[in-house]
């Protein structure tokens, strides 16, 4: 790894975690939040190689471990950090319905993994206020909440996918080129 693609990814790193550290300071905006601090790892792919990419997410995943709440760093890890990786080699495949499928296994199973550590472990009972809300808005339903929460997240995962893409399509067109 040279000098310039270690210091882009440790200026990358510092600021995956100042973003992240964001969540702290403005809790109402931490989705919004953690999609900004995901786009530092495609932006070093952009900039650099997967190995620079890879570089951004473990480091930053480590210290977001140390430096910030635990629900937080998870949310990094299991999805947000790595997502930019995984869809540049899913898109590479270019095969549009191969790779949104690919795309939802790999939320599923991050989403999966998440709902059941938050649910759990980490913050026992973190889906109580919107099952409870579920089941207020829809009286009579017959399905189980949680399966509304999955079909929820899947409508958000394709909205967080497009919003990414475009922010990975501003970065590459409008500021790659100016910042060198």
């Amino acid at each position: 790894m040279s000098t310039k693609q270690l210091v882009s990814g440790s200026i990358l790193t510092a600021l995956t975690i100042i973003i992240l550290y964001l969540t702290l300071l403005i809790p109402t905006n931490t989705l919004t939040l953690l999609t900004l601090a995901s786009i530092t790892v495609p932006i070093a792919l952009i900039r650099e190689n997967v190995k620079t990419s890879l570089m951004v997410y473990i480091t930053s995943s480590l210290l977001g471990v140390i430096l910030l709440p635990l629900n937080i760093s998870l949310l990094y890890i299991l999805f947000f950090g790595c997502y930019g990786i995984i869809k540049y080699f899913i898109e590479k495949l270019n095969r549009i319905p191969l790779e949104w499928l690919l795309k939802l296994i790999f939320f599923n199973i991050m989403f999966t993994l998440a709902y059941f550590l938050f649910d759990n472990l980490i913050t026992p009972g973190a889906f109580a206020g919107l099952i409870n809300l579920i089941h207020q808005l829809f009286p009579g339903l017959q399905l189980p909440p949680t399966v509304i929460i999955f079909v929820l997240a899947q409508i958000g995962f394709i909205i967080f996918d497009y919003a990414f893409t475009l922010l990975i399509d501003f970065y590459y067109t409008y500021c790659e080129q100016h910042i060198k």
